[in-house]
């Protein structure tokens, strides 16, 4: 759907009518809500209509013919259903990271004395931790 190309009071019918789910809005109700006169929420209206973003169906409204103006399905957003995700973590494999136990780690950043790009303690442990597994999973 390219809701771009609505104007504002086009976009703004659209979220009231969105946002009314399953019980719709009456077009006769829909042109006080928008601040605009009947005509023109005529004219909005059939927009959105040739743009399949709502349906219209007659209705009754206060004893005067009317529509009730609803979403349609296929201006709705699909929504993806959750995927379970197993979110338990092995923090054994975590404490075996040097840094943990370093005696200079108050002392290490990026161009210091005591730098984690050239740590040997870290390479290594990346060496037989981590470029290893990736190697014998491939």
């Amino acid at each position: 759907m390219e809701f771009e190309e609505l104007s504002d009071v086009e976009k703004r019918a659209l979220e009231i009518i969105a946002s009314s789910g399953d019980t719709g809005v009456f077009q006769n109700d829909l042109w006080k809500l928008l601040g605009v006169n009947s005509r023109d929420t005529s004219r909005i209206v059939n927009k959105l209509l040739r743009r399949g973003l709502i349906v219209r169906k007659p209705a009754v409204n206060r004893g005067r013919r009317t529509y009730l103006l609803l979403i349609s399905k296929a201006a709705k957003p699909r929504r993806k259903v959750p995927t379970k995700i197993d979110l338990r973590i092995d923090i054994d494999r975590f404490i075996e990271i040097p840094c943990f136990n370093c005696p200079f780690i108050h002392k290490c950043y990026v161009g210091g004395f005591y730098n984690p790009i050239t740590c040997n303690w870290l390479e290594e442990w990346i060496n037989l931790n981590v470029i290893r597994r990736q190697r014998s999973s491939k």
